[in-house]
């Protein structure tokens, strides 16, 4: 069926089209490559967390779409097939939003599929070497939930009843009447350049904040690669349009306008401004950025260092989604590198920060991240 042929051709299309304006790679440090030493860890049950973590990942995922909460938290349990006739449901009644989560449900169940097991022993072991001691024992009952989660979820998704062939219609129907959600999604499945364009073009041009932010970064991976010499201009233009309700543009602008990437010159003064406001904003990506990226290397080390504490506590706080191990490790990883050699002075000022910051930010952040309010 013709989604199913879609559904390969997103799979091989770059990851790098979805963030494209990232901070640089850090080197691997030789000794990672070492044997890591098995740890006696007992897991802590962190399975109405992780339910938690599900939940701010489809919210995220969706948060541009008006599907029902019901539907988040079904899928957020691994009642996909639920989820599924629900949006269905409403599809068939021509909610143009519902058939598009479909599209996104269908592919996420795709990943969910095709993801081996894992050996999470080894993978324990390893996260006693990068996680501060007290973390240690919920990480991995975050990687047990996960293991059992991604279980359920995959025979959930086999369960589901996906009419492929009535959602891709659907969907071309929609983008064929110039509604700009459906155009942009069907725009990620073209492989014609000039196609794809075509529909992201016309959807910018009603003001579809994800249509700019994909022109943007298509744009940019062009100029990288030496294939756009033309209206480059307009990836500033697009980012900071998108930025206004999408806080990974904002953090992407910054980037861009630190680095120059769209023929202005490099302004990571400039640029700052709005990669801490995407910070505040709870965004994951920024938080990673302000350690690699100039606009971030400005800031003084408490200031900086502070960002990592509160962007580490809306994580603990589950806020950054399925992606908690991984930020886990990014944060202990920059605050250990932040206060090797610091004077004492300097952390204890980056923590009072840090807890002005969580004062001020915490509630927006959430609020943005999909994931609550602040404990009192």
């Amino acid at each position: 069926m013709r989604l199913r042929m879609l559904t390969c051709v997103a799979a091989a299309l770059p990851l790098a089209a979805a963030h494209a304006i990232e901070a640089p790679k850090q080197q691997t440090d030789a000794s990672a490559a070492a044997p890591v030493p098995q740890a006696t860890v007992t897991p802590t049950d962190e399975a109405a967390f992780y339910v938690r973590l599900q939940r701010v990942t489809h919210w995220r995922q969706l948060r541009d779409l008006n599907v029902p909460q019901a539907v988040i938290d079904d899928l957020a349990r691994g009642a996909v097939d639920r989820a599924v006739a629900t949006l269905s449901e409403a599809a068939a009644q021509g909610q143009e939003e519902a058939n598009i989560a479909l599209v996104r449900v269908q592919h996420w169940c795709s990943r969910i599929g095709a993801t081996p097991p894992r050996d999470l022993r080894q993978q324990i072991d390893q996260l006693a070497s990068v996680l501060p001691p007290e973390r240690v024992a919920r990480a991995a009952g975050v990687l047990q939930a996960e293991a059992a989660f991604s279980e359920g979820a995959a025979r959930s998704c086999r369960n589901a009843r996906f009419d492929y062939e009535a959602i891709e219609d659907r969907l071309r129907d929609a983008a064929d009447l110039g509604k700009p959600a459906s155009a942009t999604e069907l725009a990620r499945f073209v492989r014609d350049p000039r196609k794809r364009d075509a529909l992201l073009e016309k959807a910018a041009k009603q003001q579809y904040a994800p249509a700019m932010y994909a022109l943007a970064t298509r744009r940019v991976i062009e100029v990288q690669r030496g294939e756009r010499t033309s209206d480059i201009a307009s990836i500033r233009s697009y980012l900071k349009h998108a930025g206004r309700t999408m806080p990974q543009a904002k953090v992407d602008l910054a980037n861009c306008m630190a680095l120059g990437c769209d023929g202005h010159p490099a302004d990571s003064s400039s640029a700052q401004a709005f990669g801490i406001d995407a910070a505040r904003d709870g965004e994951p990506s920024a938080f990673l950025s302000m350690v690699r990226m100039p606009w971030g290397r400005r800031m003084p080390r408490a200031q900086l260092l502070a960002w990592q504490y509160f962007g580490d506590r809306l994580n603990e706080a589950g806020c950054m989604g399925d992606a908690y191990i991984a930020h886990a490790r990014s944060f202990a990883q920059a605050i250990t590198l932040l206060t090797r050699d610091a004077d004492e002075q300097v952390i204890a000022q980056a923590r009072e920060q840090a807890e002005r910051l969580w004062a001020q930010n915490a509630r927006r952040a959430m609020r943005e991240q999909g994931c609550g309010e602040p404990e009192p």
